[in-house]
């Protein structure tokens, strides 16, 4: 369908993760969240947190301008919270621009997901480090 020489499409894959973004963020931001009592199943069985403990709490913190705490939370769901936020405000402005989503070659998907796997890893061995050393443990 074209109209006045722009070709309109319907939202796909791209916005479905923007808008995803953007509920997190108003979940984040004006629900209580934090305020439901939860326990990470993971560190209950083993006493160690999981590759994704304090994610939630980075989210929350950061949705309400606390940087600091977001990343003492969860140095990788600080990042992850404020990469989608971003995320979804260009998207947003690639959409208003009318630029198309850009197409990734193969390597480059190869290289994103090394790198999400790798950045889980470290911030996991973060995340264990700092609980042994708060505990005391050798």
């Amino acid at each position: 369908m074209q109209r006045d020489g722009l070709s309109r499409r319907r939202p796909g894959i791209p916005e479905a993760f923007a808008a995803v973004a953007v509920l997190s963020f108003l979940v984040a931001r004006f629900a209580p969240v934090l305020a439901f009592p939860s326990e990470c199943t993971f560190r209950a069985l083993t006493g160690l947190p999981c590759a994704s403990c304090g994610m939630t709490h980075a989210f929350v913190a950061l949705a309400h301008a606390d940087a600091g705490g977001a990343w003492a939370a969860s140095p990788l769901g600080a990042l992850v919270a404020g990469g989608a936020w971003l995320y979804a405000l260009l998207d947003l402005a690639r959409l208003a621009a009318g630029i198309p989503w850009p197409r990734l070659s193969q390597g480059a998907w190869r290289a994103m997901a090394v790198g999400v796997v790798s950045a889980a890893a470290v911030n996991w061995a973060w995340m264990l480090l700092r609980a042994t050393a708060v505990r005391g443990a050798p």
